[in-house]
């Protein structure tokens, strides 16, 4: 089972993909059945419903290619009507279509998803070329390579994904495709000294996560400057390097660097970044407050909303705030930015919109049902969710949730914070020599800020 990635940048894409493959006991078949999640009630772009009709490249299709131990490549491509075309690339371009790979097809649209469902027949036999995938069943020693890639094309923006991102703007970038074989998962061997945006994207990546904020923004500036990178490629770059200057609070930086942004709708989305991080929510509103994010390239559109639902919560725009908060979560499957929108919305129902119970419910989607929590949203998710619990008077309840926490595994102010809110709680529910001990462990752990702190103080004197 894999997913796929954003082709050029190799992010998580706006819909996500999921591909599973197996072979049959003889060998001679292999099947792929492909998932892509979609927008729930959004209609499909379906160019066409005949087999070998190019006119399917103009809309929403996945494409299967092969590269098997005896030719290269097999390129299969199927839309959501099942209407299916298959290319033979390593021959002559003139006789590309002649080649027919005999596959069987099955598509389902569901009202948030499509599914494809493949057969395709293989032959160890070379003496019928225009027929079925030719090669032997791979294994480790002798893999084949692969790709599997999407596409999705709408009136506002397009989407492209694959497994193998190829960092460039096209699929067909054979040296990028990923081994392919039958058995267990392996890692194979790879050169170290090659570098290209992909893996230099990584570095940057990772360095700006370690809060090594000067050498990620040096990487970053670095990235974008990429030779035959595209301005997708660039931008991205840019936005990261802003987000380093930002942690510096560099804002000349990061404003500097906005400018450089080839493409318009990024360029707003850290312009109102940067705009947040120097506590200018009216400002972020007055310049962007009338956009019109559903004109925006589909990719773009969740930072965009959410950054300016966080300057509506800021001003207290409650209503505003819960509206670009559902475009934002319609619109992305980045965990961490679904988990910001998910404790955002909690936190401006709570607190503007004064609405315990639909807040509840936002915060329990940031934690219920995951087997791990780590994540500062979820956390503050969990927090805020016992004490609406408490609120109502749900008090077991609320101490089960605080629970889900693992405060002998926290530090610093996670594990402190915490002790109190159980604190207050146990308060809440009239358990007060229990209470006493929560706080005298908050107190004890460093890490509790200086205003919990005084208030915890003040509550077992």
């Amino acid at each position: 089972v894999g997913k796929l990635r954003e082709l050029q940048t190799g992010a998580q894409p706006v819909f996500g993909t999921t591909v599973m493959s197996a072979w049959d006991r003889s060998g001679q078949n292999l099947y792929f059945a492909i998932r892509c999640d979609e927008r729930p009630g959004e209609k499909l772009n379906v160019t066409t419903t005949r087999r070998e009709d190019q006119s399917l490249w103009y809309g929403d299709c996945v494409e299967i290619h092969l590269e098997t131990d005896s030719h290269s490549y097999y390129q299969i491509a199927v839309n959501p009507a099942g209407a299916l075309v298959d290319i033979d690339r390593g021959v002559d371009k003139h006789s590309w279509f002649r080649w027919e790979s005999q596959a069987e097809v099955a598509t389902h649209i569901a009202d948030d998803h499509w599914t494809v469902e493949i057969r395709i027949p293989v032959t160890t036999d070379e003496n019928d070329p225009l027929n079925f995938v030719v090669g032997r069943k791979p294994s480790v020693s002798l893999p084949w390579h692969f790709n599997v890639c999407r596409q999705r094309i709408r009136e506002h923006g397009a989407e492209y994904s694959a497994f193998s991102p190829t960092g460039t703007a096209g699929f067909h970038v054979t040296h990028k495709f990923a081994q392919f074989y039958a058995g267990h998962s392996k890692k194979f061997k790879f050169d170290p000294e090659y570098v290209d945006f992909l893996i230099a994207g990584k570095t940057a990546e990772a360095l700006l996560h370690a809060r090594k904020n000067k050498e990620a923004l040096a990487a970053y500036v670095a990235l974008a400057a990429t030779k035959n990178a595209t301005d997708l490629q660039q931008a991205n770059a840019l936005r990261g390097a802003a987000s380093a200057a930002r942690n510096l609070k560099d804002f000349a930086k990061a404003d500097e660097l906005v400018e450089r942004i080839p493409l318009p709708a990024v360029a707003m989305i850290v312009h109102m970044e940067n705009l947040l991080a120097q506590r200018k929510p009216a400002e972020l509103l007055e310049q962007y407050g009338k956009e019109d994010f559903s004109k925006w390239p589909f990719p773009h559109v969740s930072p965009a909303a959410f950054a300016r639902a966080q300057a509506h919560i800021q001003n207290k725009n409650g209503k505003a705030a819960e509206a670009d908060l559902q475009s934002a979560l319609a619109l992305t499957s980045d965990k961490r930015l679904l988990s910001s929108i998910l404790v955002n919305l909690g936190h401006n129902r709570e607190t503007n919109l004064k609405d315990d119970a639909l807040a509840l419910a936002a915060y329990r989607l940031n934690f219920e049902g995951k087997e791990r929590i780590g994540g500062a949203d979820e956390f503050r998710s969990i927090q805020q969710a016992a004490r609406i619990l408490s609120r109502q008077g749900k008090h077991d309840e609320a101490l089960k949730t605080l629970t889900r926490i693992d405060v002998a595994k926290q530090t610093g102010s996670w594990r402190a914070t915490t002790y109190a809110i159980q604190g207050d709680l146990l308060t809440t529910a009239g358990r007060k020599p229990e209470a006493r001990a929560a706080y005298q462990n908050a107190l004890a752990k460093p890490g509790l800020p200086k205003t919990w702190r005084e208030a915890v103080e003040k509550k077992i004197q």
